[in-house]
């Protein structure tokens, strides 16, 4: 359902923009622009599982309650991610948070979802974000509140001598860190946008306006990119 004040012919299309300098994949929601694998692409090509009526020009709005809103990254994205995590990456999401946080802004996953994998990462909006290993980084809270939000998160960041760093930066604070004595080097197979693979975790109450992938940045460059 499209929430009020949106009407259907506000729903996003392909729009203008441009790639962020230094990014590898660009999903534009809110202005209808979608680049990933080397292209400018149309939002069926990056997405599988979204509601096009949930295509606004907000951004991609989650309720919880609409259980036909359950995007996947699919086709050039999801092997974008599949290579980025490999080398590290840094994803960074602006959200517009309309109720309390709560869900999964991404899951990374070796399988369908959550629930089926048995390696994967879990990007939350109401609490930290972990993988199924040691790795938990930000904060107990998520986003933390309503609003505007920027979320830079790094993955898989070789830092030498068989270890791994992780960071986590929100609407321009200093990034928290943490390093791994083991890499994320099990095989991608699915990128859940806005929930964990399921309905269980879906984002609520949210517009997703968009997310940005580059390689892999140091923990020092995130606050730039959240504020």
């Amino acid at each position: 359902m499209i929430p009020l004040g949106i009407i259907a012919s506000q729903a996003a299309s392909a729009g203008g923009g441009s790639l962020p300098p230094g990014a590898t994949a660009f999903i534009d929601i809110k202005n209808g622009f979608y680049y990933s694998g080397g292209a400018e692409r149309s939002v069926s090509d990056v997405m599988t599982g979204y509601d096009p009526s949930a295509l606004t020009a907000s951004g991609l709005f989650y309720d919880f309650n609409n259980l036909s809103n359950c995007p996947f990254a699919a086709g050039p994205l999801l092997s974008d991610f599949a290579s980025a995590l490999a080398a590290g990456c840094t994803i960074v999401f602006d959200l517009n948070q309309i109720n309390p946080p709560y869900g999964f802004l991404m899951f990374l996953g070796d399988d369908v979802d959550y629930d089926a994998s048995v390696n994967g990462i879990s990007i939350e909006a109401d609490w930290h974000t972990s993988d199924f290993g040691d790795v938990l980084i930000g904060n107990t809270d998520g986003l933390g509140s309503t609003g505007n939000h920027k979320l830079a998160v790094t993955l898989n960041r070789d830092v030498g001598g068989g270890n791994y760093e992780y960071a986590w930066s929100l609407d321009g604070g200093a990034a928290d860190t943490q390093t791994v004595n083991y890499a994320a080097s099990w095989t991608l197979a699915t990128v859940a946008i806005g929930n964990d693979g399921t309905t269980d975790e879906l984002l609520d109450n949210a517009y997703l306006r968009s997310i940005t992938l580059y390689p892999a940045k140091l923990p020092a460059d995130l606050p730039a990119l959240t504020t």
